[in-house]
């Protein structure tokens, strides 16, 4: 065995061995990494190395939208406009069959684009329609799987935190150009889920029992709820969109817009605002420090050859191109099980964004496929955030594997949409390529 391979099984058994003791994924990224680059290149050019790596990563300017938007996203949160949004959709899709599993996967979608994150979509809008669809009789595994797999909208849905560490560490591409083309998918994806609960509904209706039908005057008034979301979609995606500021200009505009609408609404209060900006700082930090961890084992894949290795025998299939992107969201659903979204993201598209580019498919485009693999991760066992977080507030003795069954149909239904995206990529790429920069 060679030097470099020597060094790639120490990393790789390394890395699974944090995985399996439940060690922090940043801490194990970082251990397996710096313990690798130690073997394969000694102390110095290690202690030279890794310092300049986590230096240059944390120092690069579109990082900075991140913890701008994290903020927007808290303080949409901690102020509780996610219950509003819920009550008033409700009101138009709880007679649907399904309809609380429809409305809490729309209003997921549209307090994603608010919160731009994953979590809290979930964690927020589960906190009231859990308890709604607890009193509904709905079928447990469904209720719970729904709104796991529907938080992850968040990621795909600008502005997402996701697209921007894509954009911002991973690759070189327009974070802003990225976010547009989230877009459409976003919106296809919110349909397709919802299509599968109407079906689901519709076979099983003691499952996902009918609501009340309100009346169209409360229907009308319901649709105030939506103003918060109508107001910062026209300031951030449309001021992106129109060319007046960048992706990361528009995280400042983001938390600016947020305040003034808490000020209008009578929300803004202090405690919600330090709420707010503590668990700002602990979520960056956390998402800063696996950027760096994942960055140091993207350097050991780099010197031993591995990342090469990989993408040349990608290419030495000689699949067309859909077939090698099928290959590839194979291997990404995989990884997903057991890698934290943002390793997943800073270690997969160094090896795999070439391979996309040869096969005939742009950047932008491989960064919405990036990120709708990314939302499997979110809710695939062991390590899918989104299945934890739906734990943790479900009914009290609710196992992991009762939300996972429930979101494993939803998997099905994102690779209907990711095969959509390969063989019509015009879906991502039309709305990026008018944008007026």
């Amino acid at each position: 065995m060679t030097h470099e391979a020597m060094g790639l099984v120490i990393c790789l058994g390394l890395l699974a061995t944090f995985l399996i003791i439940g060690m922090p994924i940043f801490m194990g990224l970082l251990l397996a990494g710096l313990a690798a680059m130690q073997y394969l290149e000694g102390f110095d050019a290690l202690a030279n190395v890794a310092g300049k790596i986590a230096f240059n990563q944390l120092l690069g300017y579109p990082l900075l939208a991140i913890p701008m938007f994290i903020l927007m996203g808290n303080l949409l949160t901690t102020h509780r406009i996610g219950d509003d949004l819920f009550s008033g959709l409700y009101k138009w899709f709880g007679a649907l069959p399904g309809g609380l599993a429809i409305a809490s996967t729309v209003v997921c979608a549209i307090f994603g684009f608010m919160s731009g994150s994953n979590t809290a979509a979930a964690a927020t809008i589960g906190s009231v329609a859990i308890p709604a669809m607890e009193q509904k009789k709905y079928y447990r595994p469904l209720s719970l799987g729904t709104l796991a797999v529907a938080g992850t909208l968040a990621a795909l849905i600008p502005p997402s935190t996701i697209m921007i560490i894509y954009g911002g560490a991973a690759t070189e591409v327009s974070i802003g150009r990225v976010f547009i083309g989230g877009i459409l998918p976003g919106i296809l994806l919110t349909a397709l889920m919802s299509a599968y609960i109407y079906s689901y509904a519709r076979v099983f209706p003691t499952r996902a029992p009918k609501g009340e039908r309100a009346p169209m005057s409360e229907k009308i008034l319901g649709l105030k709820e939506l103003a918060p979301a109508g107001v910062l979609f026209v300031s951030i995606v449309g001021g992106m969109y129109a060319g007046i500021f960048t992706a990361i200009e528009a995280s400042a505009v983001s938390v600016f817009v947020t305040l003034v609408l808490l000020i209008a609404y009578r929300r803004l209060n202090t405690a919600g605002v330090l709420q707010a900006a503590r668990t700002t700082i602990r979520v960056s930090g956390m998402i800063y420090m696996i950027i760096v961890g994942a960055t140091i084992l993207g350097h050991v894949f780099f010197i031993t050859g591995f990342r090469d290795t990989v993408s040349n025998l990608l290419l030495g299939l000689n699949l067309p191109g859909w077939g090698t992107m099928i290959v590839i969201l194979a291997i990404l659903t995989v990884l997903g099980t057991f890698l934290d979204v943002i390793a997943l993201i800073m270690i997969s598209v160094p090896i795999f964004l070439p391979v996309a580019i040869q096969s005939g498919y742009d950047a932008v485009w491989f960064g919405v496929i990036m990120v709708i693999a990314s939302e499997m991760a979110l809710c695939t066992p062991p390590v899918g955030v989104n299945l934890f977080v739906i734990q943790g507030i479900a009914p009290r003795g609710t196992s992991l594997m009762t939300v996972a069954r429930g979101a494993a149909p939803f998997i099905g239904v994102i690779w209907v949409l990711l095969l959509l995206l390969i063989f019509f990529p015009e879906i991502v790429t039309w709305l990026p390529s008018r944008m007026e920069f």
